[in-house]
């Protein structure tokens, strides 16, 4: 039998990998040519994200107990992103200007990054995890699954028309006007809790059933999955149709939870699996910073790269060294507060 503890080592390898791909998606590798593959990560880590929460809440004896692990999730999310926050202010700061919008615009602007996008790069996703970890476990008390799993596909629907299908909008006046005033509130709905609510509901159902011996048929159907998903992005891409990202498709949630499914099948048993969790935390809140030095640098020097391998592996270089780094000065009491970096 594969316990519980080699599951969390399994989803902790797979959040790995996932933030590899994750790097690999904003430094633009072999862009156009592995996108279905790339476009896995936020879906899985949100799943993966949403398995461990629920693991956790799910060994709960009472409601009061699980409220107080939720409050122990939000802090402990809200301090890594102030950690970022604060370490990145300077490049978030050239990057959105909110210092030149005055005082009013400028905080506006800063409060409703924070709450519906990003302020320093890609930060949307811890704020939408928060949401997302509050919502669900909300719901879940009141509604049976199969209503929270409705609630999440009608919440998606919006990603999609943010993401690969806008061009729909252009046959409806009154949907994209509907369309154009609530993104100038809530931006893209494909990057903030919106969509992480049907992630994190798949993430709850992964918590709750067990995988043992289903490795082969887990993995035909993730192959299945995917087929569908390469086939849905190449339908898209020759189309012809106008698209804003490629940041969700109809597909990813069904590839992403069974490559979920797949890994918590394996039996691993790993030493370091949490300092891999540690290292992929990291990972995901600085690689865009270290993406956007990198590529001065390029720029600067004239330094030619092939299909931005060069960029991609120097980002993920440094931006490891960097991982392991923090984490080994936590050891020394004087930089203990570098523990909320991860």
């Amino acid at each position: 039998m594969i316990s519980q503890r080699k599951n969390l080592d399994a989803a902790d390898v797979l959040k790995f990998v996932l933030s590899i791909l994750i790097v690999s998606t904003h430094t633009s590798l072999f862009e156009g040519y592995i996108t279905p593959l790339v476009r896995l990560a936020v879906p899985a880590f949100f799943m993966i994200s949403g398995y461990f929460f629920f693991s956790k809440t799910n060994s709960c004896q009472s409601k009061t107990q699980q409220r107080a692990y939720l409050k122990k999730s939000v802090k402990h999310n809200l301090k890594l992103y102030l950690f970022w926050f604060i370490v990145l202010l300077p490049l978030t700061l050239y990057i959105r200007k909110y210092h030149t919008m005055g005082l009013a615009g400028g905080v506006g602007h800063l409060v409703r990054d924070f709450l519906f996008g990003s302020t320093f790069q890609s930060s949307w996703y811890i704020i939408a995890l928060i949401t997302g970890f509050a919502i669900v476990l909300f719901l879940s008390d009141k509604l049976p699954y199969s209503v929270l799993i409705i609630i999440g596909v009608i919440l998606y629907i919006p990603s999609l028309l943010s993401s690969n299908y806008e061009f729909l909008l252009e046959y409806s006046d009154t949907l994209r006007k509907i369309g154009e005033s609530l993104s100038a509130v809530f931006l893209l709905p494909c990057r903030n809790f919106s969509v992480g609510i049907l992630y994190i509901s798949m993430g709850k159902y992964l918590a709750e059933k067990n995988y043992e011996g289903k490795t082969k048929k887990y993995t035909v159907t993730f192959l299945l999955a995917f087929a569908a998903l390469v086939a849905e992005y190449l339908a898209l891409k020759f189309s012809g149709v106008k698209i804003i990202n490629t940041d969700c498709y109809i597909a990813l949630p069904f590839a992403a939870y069974y490559l979920c499914k797949v890994f918590l099948t394996l039996d691993i048993k790993c030493k370091c699996a949490i300092i891999l969790r540690k290292i992929s935390t990291v990972s995901y809140c600085a690689h865009m910073a270290v993406f956007m030095v990198v590529g001065k640098l390029f720029k600067i020097f004239e330094i030619p790269d092939w299909q931005n391998v060069l960029h991609f592996v120097l980002t993920l270089l440094l931006t490891h060294i960097l991982s392991l780094v923090l984490i080994k000065l936590t050891e020394y009491k004087v930089f203990r507060f570098l523990k909320y970096s991860h």
